[in-house]
């Protein structure tokens, strides 16, 4: 059965995006500021100086930026659990130490990180910190204006999902959110549910207190890569200058590490469905509150979706989800199949009886094309993948 819905609205497209929420990425943090409008200035940051890594239990007292920091080193029952993970599949072994003779003889960098948000600064610190290379020998190529510039392009009212909690005091747990041992978002933001903006501050932060934000190459794009025949790598690069002006480069690396993420580069084309250049894409919206309009259909209803419903029933938009699966209604043990806690409770908030506008969820239902109306607005045929709730009338 075809449903055939004429919305005098804008429509959103939402598709997975990694890293949209913060959802299940291995290291995210930015440094908010706190309920207060104040930033904490001092991470609390496990300095880690190469050899050192595996050894002594040891507390320091140090000054950073003027603020007193407390730096701790790693201990070895720290990374303890870590060495006995249990995998299956293929195991190879790998060196105790690698073959590197420090020499960097005609290229620019040992090694070049594609992107400079959570995963590249994250690796970037692993590198230069937990396995002792020089920062000089690491570039981080980033596409954006500064360290973290994915996240500050999420809307406003974007929240990380999981939760950040500073719990170094008592365990030998971490931030879940945080890209370097030691560091904890939590700490110095003071926010459990980070914005985008608020990672990113944590993000470059981070980056400076490590000595790697001179190693960051910023508003340059990446066009290819390819090995020649010496092993090196040779990136193609597109460099933007402040005033717009732009220039290509050919950079040379050992080794290249791609760490660009998602999130900038979403599915739009009409590859994804009829008619999804019309819509926008959740990555392009600042702020929900700020969009025109108040009436708006969510294609998609995972976390980006139903977050899309949330925060537009808040700003006291109309919100219609469309989607193949209803994930409001899925209570499994895999978290990746069902809503975040934190999503499930605020989509509770605003469909709660006495809260208007209540968002309109419906599902399963596949999206087949949007197509304007001559009378404005849009068009959005879905076929229902199962039976239609009851109390739908025929033909919707």
């Amino acid at each position: 059965m075809c449903t055939a819905m004429r919305l005098m609205a804008t429509l959103l497209l939402v598709t997975p995006v990694a890293g949209w929420l913060g959802a299940p990425l291995t290291a995210l943090r930015s440094r908010a500021a706190a309920a207060s409008g104040h930033r904490r200035s001092h991470p609390v940051l496990a300095e880690l100086d190469g050899a050192e890594v595996l050894g002594a239990a040891a507390l320091a007292a140090a000054n950073v930026g003027g603020a007193s920091v407390l730096l701790k080193r790693m201990r070895d029952e720290d990374r303890k659990p870590a060495l006995e993970i249990v995998a299956s599949g293929r195991v190879e072994a790998v060196e105790d130490r690698g073959t590197d003779d420090g020499s960097d003889e005609g290229v620019d960098a040992a090694v070049i990180v594609v992107g400079a948000g959570a995963a590249g600064i994250g690796f970037a610190i692993t590198l230069t910190k937990t396995f002792g290379l020089d920062p000089s020998r690491v570039l981080l190529v980033e596409k954006g204006d500064g360290v973290g510039t994915s996240f500050r392009q999420w809307p406003e009212e974007m929240r990380f999902i999981s939760p950040s909690f500073n719990s170094e005091g008592w365990t030998n747990s971490f931030d879940l959110n945080s890209v370097a041992h030691g560091s904890s978002p939590a700490y110095e933001l003071h926010a459990q549910h980070p914005s985008g903006s608020q990672y990113a501050d944590y993000l470059d932060d981070l980056c400076g207190i490590v000595q790697l934000k001179k190693r960051v190459k910023r508003r340059c794009e990446v066009l290819r890569v390819e090995k020649g025949p010496d092993g090196a790598f040779d990136v193609r690069v597109r460099s933007r200058k402040a005033d717009g002006a732009e220039r290509e480069d050919t950079l040379r690396s050992r080794y290249v590490v791609w760490a660009a993420g998602e999130f900038q580069y979403p599915r739009e084309g009409g590859d994804c469905v009829g008619g999804a250049e019309l819509c926008l894409h959740n990555s392009r919206v600042s702020s929900w509150a700020s969009l025109d309009g108040d009436e708006r259909v969510v294609i998609g209803g995972y976390e980006s979706g139903v977050d899309a419903a949330v925060n537009l029933a808040k700003a006291g938009k109309q919100a219609t989800v469309l989607a193949s699966t209803g994930t409001w209604d899925v209570q499994t043990t895999d978290p990746s199949t069902e809503l975040a806690p934190y999503t499930a409770e605020r989509l509770r908030e605003v469909t709660a009886t006495g809260f208007s506008p209540r968002p309109k969820l419906m599902a399963p239902l596949r999206v087949v094309s949007v197509e304007r109306a001559s009378e404005g607005g849009f068009n959005v045929a879905a076929e229902w993948q199962g039976a239609p709730p009851p109390g739908t009338p025929p033909g919707r």
